[in-house]
């Protein structure tokens, strides 16, 4: 990313913290006091929704019809190892980033790790055409600048559905246009250094979303809102990275309902029957006793006739 892109994008994220309700200028008071406005059916994080929506509806429909196939058609024209090594270098070429954020976040042990893990990709696995550091034990951990901003204390801002990108937030926008200029193949000179860097973002898309097609049907084929259920995970997730946490803790999406609690069992199913009273268990022993009815004077006539017997 050149310096005039990355400085459009920081304008654009800057204008859109300024846009959240409660920042930027403070508003002149109005000579007459503002109509009664109806409560905003937008939560607080997503003050952008109804634009937010037609975004994900049209990524949504072209990822269907264009990016998807394509998507396919990458992974059957690499099968097997193939796919397998492409996606073990474009993860490789990453760690250079991850390493830098480990540092700036002042993680130093994941970041002693992740550096084993490239060296040992880089050396023993060809270039990080093998995975050598998975099969040890020292497994890929995403991290971005995004990530590093909220460490150190940034808040998310308003979220953000971009095209191409997918969900983000103001905060995460930013720190994808830094780690764009943070990577290493900005600054080696080498022939065909934009062609490798062009293709590797590319298929890297390309291997990215094929490897989160079974995720993203699981999570989103039942919801009743895909919008807002991949908002809810999205944002959940991105603070757990914030927090550290090794599993993100994801919550129930936003718009599953409450799980209602179980109807208490109706009295009348669990009334059991009454014991005989001791009086009709001794009359039941008797042969010439009247046949017993469900009257309450037809029960005190035959107690009165067992007792003169």
């Amino acid at each position: 990313m050149r310096p005039g892109q990355l400085f459009v994008l920081v304008g654009f994220g800057v204008t859109l913290a300024l846009a959240e309700p409660g920042l930027g200028c403070a508003q002149q008071p109005s000579a007459q006091p503002p109509a009664a406005q109806p409560p905003a059916a937008a939560p607080r994080e997503d003050p952008f929704e109804r634009a937010n929506r037609k975004l994900y509806e049209v990524s949504a429909s072209g990822d269907k019809h264009f990016f998807l196939p394509i998507a396919k058609l990458y992974h059957a024209l690499t099968p097997g190892f193939i796919g397998v090594a492409i996606h073990n270098v474009i993860t490789n070429l990453s760690e250079p980033v991850v390493i830098a954020n480990d540092i700036l976040q002042v993680r130093l042990k994941r970041a002693a790790r992740d550096t084993a893990r490239l060296t040992a990709n880089t050396l023993a696995g060809f270039g990080g055409i093998i995975d050598v550091a998975d099969k040890a034990g020292i497994p890929y951990e995403a991290n971005d600048f995004g990530v590093t901003l909220g460490v150190w204390g940034f808040k998310p801002g308003p979220y953000l559905f971009l095209p191409l990108f997918g969900p983000s937030t103001v905060r995460d926008a930013l720190g994808m246009g830094v780690d764009t200029v943070m990577a290493p193949l900005n600054y080696v000179r080498f022939p065909g250094r934009t062609t490798l860097n062009v293709s590797s973002q590319v298929v890297g898309a390309l291997d990215q979303r094929i490897a989160q097609q079974g995720d993203y049907d699981a999570l989103l084929s039942g919801a009743a809102d895909p919008y807002a259920t991949l908002r809810s995970v999205y944002l959940q997730s991105r603070e757990a990275a914030v927090r550290g946490d090794e599993t993100p803790e994801i919550l129930p999406p936003l718009d599953d309902p409450a799980p209602a609690a179980a109807p208490a069992p109706a009295a009348a199913a669990t009334a059991q029957p009454e014991a005989p009273a001791p009086a009709e268990m001794a009359a039941a022993d008797d042969l010439d006793r009247p046949i017993m009815t469900a009257r309450p004077y037809d029960r005190d006539v035959a107690t009165q006739l067992a007792a003169l017997h």
